[in-house]
């Protein structure tokens, strides 16, 4: 539809300012009059495709675009789809950049993009963000332009990010046959068929997530570009294993892409085999699985910090310290060179498993600091998943309910109607007491969990109650059921007292905010001496940020008779860490003595800090009724689950 010469007038008309006809021929190389007719037959055209030439007496024209999605229209099918938001704009540039060693002008790109000075600024500060997660910067040199600057390996793994992203809406075995995609198949075939040889495990999301990082490595070799890996300081995170498969898959890559793949290369592809093998617990291999002491000590540690927080203590479950033990050897090769893998599951396990994402959290504040190296919340949500096991199998071997049976039948029928209880509900039941309705209000309820009875109790008592039928039929085992597995919210609620209910303040820091939070608790309740000493120090040691607005705080150990949570709205955000900020503050204290109400609390608990939405509901209300029909809606929920 454009001439040469049109595109060029277009990307000139595209700038800030206004250009007069004159400025315009001396930077084309035209007459004025050539330039005016240029302009008419531009704006013609432009005319049919929401745009125009604006002109201003004195000052000269300027392209502005009323129907940005028709303007578009324009471009494409030439060079390939021209990009339309700003966000294919940033991918674009993003990959631009890091494919190019050279410098580029802003002018160079408002043309190619054909946007003004202003969207492309706007545009670039997005770039720099991206650039910023990879240890990469914008380099900007007056009278040149800008480039990247960084490492090799932080630039592969960006544009390997990149890539995924374009290749996120299919699977590799559905791959079309457009030339990129072509290439990754056959860099799929490659490495599946050295996988395949010698059994190497890995899952699909690590496969997809390494056929993408050798097709980037291809194609940085291509272009002269090498990893510049020397000494044995990079072999040392690799086995032979890895690299002899390395070395396989090489050989035929190199056959597939006529490239020569030096040894640095290969470490290279050894290092991202060594961050992407998985093995579960018990699994057969041709080599040993083994632990070090290293990451068994870092296991214990992660437990322990857990046990402080949560007081669940996993510390003997010898199931998961050998899961977290083995993944952690995958896990810190990841965060030793900085690579990211997805996790496709990551807000349904959020959802699902709230108290395994929550405790893995700080299970990873751990990590955090043995390798210092911020793990993304795909990562804890990896960890959280061997975390929801174990709580699994806690919960099924953990201490049975102890029910009262209250029946109007007589002692031969109540002990028939226990016997049927047990034999049902065996993992979950212990000892079923009986009792006539007259002696129901006498029992030592502090042994009691749950009332089941044939008949009415109409005066109050400290447990629940479930009404149920001598023949037990199918909607009697359902109430049960429901009944052993549900989450009492008033007991919940127990630990949100309305007094320690908290709002109207204002602060600069999150110390502040801590030390009014610890006052004002004081006031209402007496606190161990060093309470606010002992929160400040887990917030060194420990991220209490749950990344939907609320936090966490807790002191660095148990210190309080009783368990309770603080909860505190405050009236303006404050930053609680870098590029964290925080709406509703959660202090939580958890009591010296045993309660088996506490997984309870913290399934509820976790569920709610770690939804947004929630939490957003929160801090617009500043309520403590909003706080407990949250707390209610989200009892509910899991009784529904």
């Amino acid at each position: 539809m454009l001439g040469e010469r049109q595109i060029n007038l277009l990307g000139l008309l595209s700038q800030d300012s206004f250009q007069t006809a004159e400025q315009l021929a001396a930077k084309m190389k035209l007459s004025t009059k050539t330039i005016r007719t240029l302009i008419k037959e531009l704006d013609q055209i432009l005319s049919e495709n929401g745009a125009h030439i604006r002109m201003k007496r004195g000052e000269g024209y300027l392209l502005e675009v009323e129907d940005f999605e028709r303007f578009q229209g324009m471009f494409a099918g030439k060079d390939g789809e021209l990009p339309n938001t700003s966000q294919e704009r940033v991918s674009y540039l993003l990959e631009y950049f890091l494919n190019h060693s050279d410098y580029v002008k802003t002018e160079e790109l408002c043309d190619a993009l054909y946007v003004c000075k202003k969207t492309l600024a706007s545009d670039i500060k997005k770039v720099r963000q991206i650039l910023k997660e990879y240890e990469l910067t914008l380099e900007q040199k007056p009278y040149y332009g800008m480039r990247v600057k960084g490492d090799e390996l932080h630039i592969r793994l960006c544009l390997a990010k990149c890539q995924e992203r374009k290749n996120a809406a299919g699977k590799l075995a559905e791959l079309s046959d457009r030339e990129e995609n072509g290439e990754l198949k056959k860099v799929s075939d490659c490495v599946l068929a050295g996988l395949d040889a010698v059994e190497y495990h890995i899952s699909d999301i690590a496969l997809q997530n390494l056929i993408v990082h050798i097709y980037v490595a291809i194609k940085r070799i291509q272009s002269g570009q090498y990893i510049p890996w020397t000494g044995e300081e990079y072999r040392s995170w690799v086995g032979e294993r890895e690299h002899q498969l390395a070395r396989r898959c090489a050989d035929r890559l190199e056959e597939s892409f006529s490239v020569k793949f030096p040894e640095e290369e290969i470490l290279y592809m050894a290092i991202h085999l060594a961050g992407k093998e998985s093995r579960t617990s018990g699994e057969k291999s041709e080599e040993n699985v083994i632990i070090s002491n290293e990451f068994h000590e870092i296991v214990l540690e992660m437990l322990t910090e857990i046990y402080e927080v949560f007081q669940i203590d996993l510390r003997e479950d010898l199931e998961l310290v050998m899961a977290l033990g083995q993944h952690l050897g995958p896990l810190s090769v990841r965060m030793r060179f900085g690579m990211k893998l997805q996790n496709p599951l990551l807000s349904e396990i959020k959802e699902r498993f709230s108290l395994a994402y929550a405790m893995a959290i700080q299970g990873c504040a751990v990590l955090e600091r043995h390798f210092q190296w911020k793990l993304p919340p795909s990562e804890i949500a990896y960890i959280a998943l061997v975390l929801a096991l174990a709580l699994e199998r806690q919960r099924t071997s953990r201490e049975k309910k102890t029910v009262l049976l209250v029946c109007a039948s007589g002692a031969g029928t109540a002990k028939l109607l226990a016997f049927r209880l047990q034999d049902m509900f065996h993992d979950c039941v212990g000892e079923v007491l009986t009792c006539d309705e007259r002696s129901a209000l006498k029992q030592d309820f502090s042994r009691i969990d749950y009332i089941f009875t044939t008949v009415p109790i109409l005066e109050t008592v400290p447990v629940p109650i479930c009404e149920v039928n001598f023949t037990m039929r199918g909607e009697d085992i359902t109430a049960v059921r429901k009944l052993l597995s549900s989450v009492e919210y008033r007991k919940v609620l127990e630990y949100y007292p309305r007094e320690l209910f908290f709002t109207g303040a204002a602060f600069d820091t999150k110390e502040e905010a801590l030390a009014y939070i610890c006052a004002e608790i004081e006031k209402r309740r007496p606190l161990p001496k060093g309470f606010l000493q002992a929160v400040l120090r887990r917030e060194k040691l420990a991220q209490t940020f749950m990344g939907t607005g609320a936090a966490m705080p807790h002191p660095c150990k148990v210190m309080t008779e009783d368990t309770f949570v603080a909860v505190c709205i405050l009236d303006r955000p404050i930053l609680w860490n870098e590029g964290q900020l925080v709406s509703v503050v959660f202090l939580v204290s958890i009591s010296k003595r045993t309660d088996k109400q506490i997984q309870d609390f913290y399934q509820v608990t976790a569920r709610l800090l770690l939804n947004a939405e929630y939490i957003k509901e929160l801090a617009e209300k500043k309520t403590y009724e909003t706080l407990e029909t949250l707390i209610i809606r989200l009892s509910k929920e899991m009784e529904d689950r």
